[in-house]
């Protein structure tokens, strides 16, 4: 269920990326909608799946960014397994956490991608004149990924079903036979 909520919400987020997003600029800074849902991938699912999350980011990245092919699966897949591993290693759990991950994925992200894809870098002055376009996005990332986590909580909370409650285990098959 998991896996089919994740896509359904990458696939928002995709069309928001594309429709929304431009006009949501704030001084030139723009959220990176698919990296959200990578994020909320790596806090979901904790096992190999998410980086099949990372790969399809990583293509959808390449995709509307006109990037030499193969930067954003390899930039997402090692930067995913980094967080991953801190995220096992720590068991960040918390919200303050989460958003750390989020703004720290968010912004290595923004700048490897830009230090591969560009390769017209004639001086240190150029490239650093790229780090706070770099951060304003990954701070607005960062801040998008908190609020869809916060949505994504308060309505889990609210949700009346779970997978755990008292109804689900009620009716489930028990043998007779077995002593």
């Amino acid at each position: 269920m998991k896996f089919f909520s994740l896509l359904l919400l990458c696939y928002l987020a995709i069309i928001a990326q594309l429709v929304l997003v431009p006009e949501m600029s704030v001084a030139g800074s723009r959220p990176h909608l698919p990296l959200v849902v990578l994020c909320l991938a790596l806090f979901w699912l904790r096992d190999a799946q998410v980086f099949v999350w990372a790969i399809l980011t990583g293509i959808i990245c390449e995709t509307f960014d006109n990037a030499h092919p193969g930067t954003g699966v390899l930039v997402l897949t090692g930067l995913c397994w980094l967080a991953f591993r801190i995220q096992m290693q720590f068991e960040l759990r918390s919200l303050v956490s989460r958003s750390a991950v989020m703004l720290g994925l968010a912004f290595t992200f923004e700048c490897l991608f830009q230090m591969v894809n560009r390769s017209d870098f004639r001086s240190l002055s150029e490239l650093s004149s790229m780090l706070p376009v770099s951060a304003g996005n990954a701070v607005y990332t960062a801040v998008v990924g908190l609020v869809l986590l916060l949505i994504c909580k308060m309505g889990r909370s609210l949700w009346l079903f779970s997978g755990n409650s008292d109804f689900a285990t009620s009716h489930s098959y028990t043998s007779r036979y077995s002593h």
